[in-house]
């Protein structure tokens, strides 16, 4: 961001992606202060657009936090815990970051060469999901930065619009999933692949992620949006007031709808690009990465705050 001076509101300059959602904001150095007026506009333009993005941005973790406090607080990502208690040590590790709000998604290995499978997602796909939607109270949001990518290698992330995937099922289809909670897998990774001390579950009672409804309020535009969350292979989410088979049909059609193709918007990633998508409206994809190059991002999750129940009457009657 050579030669910007200040960052203010008449500063920036946004581009909408033209999708589904998206938009690239222009004019910014993130690793300077922040007003309280620009703070108000980029929040306001994050509600707008649900996905920012932000190119040439020559940040550090402090950085990435310090951005994270702009949009609402850090959180510390709910994987952690299960790399501590597998015994990965604070800043030893690319899988445990120095900084408890920092994670490192990356392809390396434990000798720092890139590998098609890792502790974490390697190189492998990241199937479509929503950011921590396996804990109690998820982030509201996650920043991503990009500090090596590979050259044509792979790793784009897609986004979708949740919103839209709700205002457009049909009335059947609302009434089938209204009322309805999904239980969410927190026994693996985006990868599908269980996270260290995890077991296979043998069945759904042994999922021990919490129950959140399948749609929410968004706190900041007032609109309902699908909350889907993750999903995977064998025993993992599923809908808590239906039985296994009859509740798995129905996700199945519910993730087909939600991840229609023009729902979506598509970022191949360059050095240093820094990406802001909201876990309350859309979820995200990753294609698999080159696996003989590298690829390290670093990742802060926006603090959330308990999730607003389409279900519940005051919620659902404003």
């Amino acid at each position: 961001m050579v030669g910007l001076v200040e960052n203010s509101v008449e500063s920036i300059e946004v581009v909408p992606t033209g999708a589904a959602l998206g938009a690239e904001v222009r004019g910014l150095d993130l690793s300077k202060p922040v007003s309280d007026q620009l703070k108000e506009k980029l929040i306001e333009l994050w509600g707008e657009y649900m996905v920012l993005l932000f190119r040439n941005q020559d940040l550090t973790d402090e950085n990435i936090l310090a951005t994270a406090e702009v949009f609402g607080g850090q959180q510390i990502a709910g994987s952690r815990a299960f790399f501590l208690k597998a015994g990965y040590k604070a800043g030893e590790s690319d899988r445990v970051s120095k900084h408890a709000g920092i994670s490192l998604v990356s392809n390396l290995d434990q000798n720092g060469k890139p590998a098609k499978v890792t502790a974490g997602v390697g190189s492998l796909e990241a199937l479509w999901h929503t950011d921590n939607s396996y804990v109690e109270v998820p982030p509201n949001g996650t920043l991503l930065w990009s500090e090596i990518v590979p050259t044509n290698g792979g790793g784009e992330t897609s986004f979708n619009n949740q919103y839209r995937a709700y205002e457009e099922l049909s009335d059947e289809f609302k009434e089938a999933i209204e009322g309805k909670h999904i239980c969410h897998d927190n026994l693996r990774n985006t990868a599908g692949r269980l996270r260290p001390t995890a077991k296979e579950p043998e069945s759904r009672n042994e999922i021990t992620g919490p129950a959140h409804p399948i749609v929410r309020i968004h706190p900041l535009t007032g609109k309902r949006c699908l909350y889907l969350g993750r999903r995977y292979e064998g025993n993992s989410s599923y809908i808590d007031e239906m039985p296994d088979e009859e509740g798995d049909d129905l996700l199945s059609k519910l993730w087909a709808h939600a991840t229609q193709e023009h729902l979506c918007w598509t970022h191949d990633w360059h050095p240093h690009d820094l990406i802001l998508w909201d876990n309350r409206c859309t979820m995200h994809q990753r294609n698999p990465v080159d696996h003989t190059q590298a690829r390290v991002m670093h990742r802060a999750l926006i603090k959330g705050e308990p999730i607003i129940s389409a279900w519940d009457e005051q919620a659902a009657a404003e």
